[in-house]
């Protein structure tokens, strides 16, 4: 018998874990992991301030109150001296540029649901342990394992999942169609051809006891081997090493080039060659490798950036690709959260793609992320807000791509096909505040930010795509897939959606909206 992590026990890299607030800094994630902390702690008094206002004062109220933030102790220990810059005060190199050995992994720590463990690790434990959870995710027997535990780490780390019954039998993977592309949500996509299998931005979630047995989260056990990995950005649900951790040490991991860690980007390279991973390559744009018979390409990547114009920083941006795949069956593009900003936009990105060879399906974004910098607060972007001019603190900014976008982008590519995805999109999500969630489920999110009603300018259903598409009446088909489906490429033929047992969509439609 073979065995596996059970489906609901997550992993997360920390580099401590003191206060519950550190249990959420996973080391990988630049905005909300352990170095954008003191900006985040910094901004608590705006918070609290624009909560007592309410919304519409607070906007009226927004550049004294910005002023105001920056004369609070937490926050003006962060400035340097000298002039304004768009109508704020400066904040120091050390703070937008951290030192990124200040920070290193030194805590694994692993859940079920209301069940955690804190496992210390040293430096040089960090291969083995990576070792373990790769033997799990393709099925270890007790031989394999035992082998293993002949490092200390691994067997105190065994002997206390045992234990908890986080140990269960591995059912093997689930048939990845050949040429085709396993969905498995959020932006995580296998690309599969008859030589090479190519996954983007992996994200694995947890199972919940409030989730249906027949409709289930993917983990790493059900995708069966993977060749090469390819990251967009730096940002926690595309870049998280909980999820790398269990895939092989040797596996091809391509990263977009960072030139220094900053506030907003993860050196990724760094990150993961902590851990043991011994084939990390960052690629610039323009940028292609060959993974046996499938090509990838790193492509600009525009858009999530703190505004869509000029920020107060000209060399602090996120840090991002997003990338072309071609088999020789068929490519697809990966624009996750991408849009415009000050450097470019995806338009013209689209357009050069175009003048080689279109592009068979683009996976979109389609959020859209019209807010207005203020409220950065109440979204993973907290520390977004620091790169914000004041004139700019109450004007909506769009952030990424919408339904309207994400067709245009698909057109520009001369693409058959755009797939919705980048927001959740399933109950493992919705918990945790990606995405809307289907009439139902009985879960709650434990952030708040997801509700049974969408927000059209943030978190749309993926219909929505499809609702765009009749209303535009040309452009590329909107093609809806849900998480756990595949889709079988067929040539020039309509692809065909495949669900998979186990991870069969159980919801029905998106609810009317009020008013409609």
């Amino acid at each position: 018998m073979r065995l596996t992590l059970h489906r609901g026990v997550s992993l997360a890299v920390l580099a401590s874990a003191r206060t519950e607030a550190e249990h959420h800094e996973d080391l990988g994630c630049s905005i909300q992991g352990p170095t954008a902390r003191p900006v985040r702690q910094a901004h608590v008094p705006l918070k609290q301030r624009l909560a007592e206002l309410g919304p519409e004062r607070a906007l009226r109220e927004a550049k004294s109150l910005v002023r105001w933030l920056e004369e609070t102790p937490r926050y003006a220990a962060l400035r340097e001296g000298g002039r304004r810059r768009g109508g704020r005060y400066p904040l120091r190199h050390e703070v937008l540029f951290p030192d990124a050995a200040k920070h290193k992994p030194r805590i694994l720590h692993l859940r079920q649901e209301e069940r955690g463990l804190d496992f210390p690790v040293k430096a040089r434990e960090w291969p083995a342990l990576a070792e373990l959870f790769a033997s799990l995710a393709r099925g270890a027997t007790r031989a394999e394992l035992r082998a293993l535990a002949l490092e200390p780490a691994v067997g105190e780390l065994l002997a206390d999942m045992s234990s908890v019954g986080w140990l269960v039998r591995h059912e093997g993977p689930v048939e990845v169609p050949t040429p085709g592309a396993l969905f498995v949500g959020h932006n995580t996509v296998l690309v599969a051809s008859a030589r090479a299998r190519v996954l983007v931005d992996p994200y694995f979630r947890p199972a919940s006891g409030l989730d249906r047995p027949d409709y289930q989260p993917m983990q790493p056990r059900d995708l069966g081997p993977v060749d090469a990995v390819v990251i967009t950005h730096s940002h926690g649900d595309h870049f998280h090493l909980g999820s790398l951790l269990q895939l092989p040490r040797d596996t091809r991991i391509f990263v977009p080039a960072v030139e220094r860690e900053s506030l907003f980007s993860t050196d990724c390279v760094l990150r993961l060659k902590q851990l043991g991973y011994t084939r990390v390559e960052p690629l610039r744009w323009g940028e292609e490798r060959r993974v046996g018979d499938i090509t990838v390409r790193a492509l600009p990547f525009h858009g999530e950036q703190p505004t869509d114009g000029e920020g107060l920083y000209p060399g602090l941006f996120n840090e991002g690709n997003t990338w072309l795949v071609r088999t020789p069956d068929f490519s697809a593009a990966f624009f996750a959260d991408a849009g415009h900003d000050v450097r470019g936009d995806m338009d013209g990105v689209c357009r050069a793609l175009r003048e080689e060879a279109p592009v068979d399906v683009l996976f979109c974004g389609v959020r859209g992320f019209r807010l207005k910098p203020l409220f950065f607060g109440y979204t993973t972007l907290d520390a977004y807000l620091v790169d914000v001019p004041l004139d700019a603190l109450a004007t909506p900014q769009q952030l990424m791509a919408g339904p309207e976008e994400a067709l245009r982008y698909g057109e520009l590519l001369g693409a058959r096909y755009v797939v919705p995805c980048a927001d959740g999109g399933a109950p493992w999500y919705w918990r945790e505040g990606m995405g809307p969630r289907y009439p139902g489920y009985p879960g709650e999110p434990v952030s708040g930010a997801s509700t049974l009603d969408e927000n059209p300018d943030a978190d749309p259903y993926p219909e929505r795509l499809k609702q765009v598409r009749r209303q535009v009446g040309h452009g590329p088909q909107a093609l809806l897939l849900r998480p756990g489906e595949s889709l079988a490429w067929r040539g020039r033929k309509a692809p065909d959606i495949h669900p998979h047992p186990g991870f069969r969509w159980p919801f029905g439609g998106i609810p009317a909206r009020r008013g409609a």
